[in-house]
């Protein structure tokens, strides 16, 4: 088989890597978030009261959750 290359300097899969993913390539940081150089921030906006509608179906979807849970252990103890 004259085609087949030498082996490399290091074995397994990371021998195969590209060069670009080396062991010393610095890692890629995010740029920084403009504004984050204690600027005055502006107050965040006021929360929506809930409306009964919600706030019952959130009581409820909470049971739900619950029973279910509970089904859930009990079976798991049998």
């Amino acid at each position: 088989m004259p085609n087949q290359q030498p082996p490399s300097d290091s074995t397994g899969p990371m021998g195969m890597q590209p060069v670009e993913h080396g062991p010393t390539t610095p890692t890629q940081t995010l740029p920084m978030m403009p504004g984050s150089k204690g600027e005055a921030k502006t107050p965040a906006p006021q929360k929506k009261q809930r409306t009964r509608a919600e706030a019952v179906r959130a009581a409820l979807a909470r049971i739900t959750r619950r029973n279910s849970l509970r089904k859930q252990r009990d079976a798991q103890k049998r």
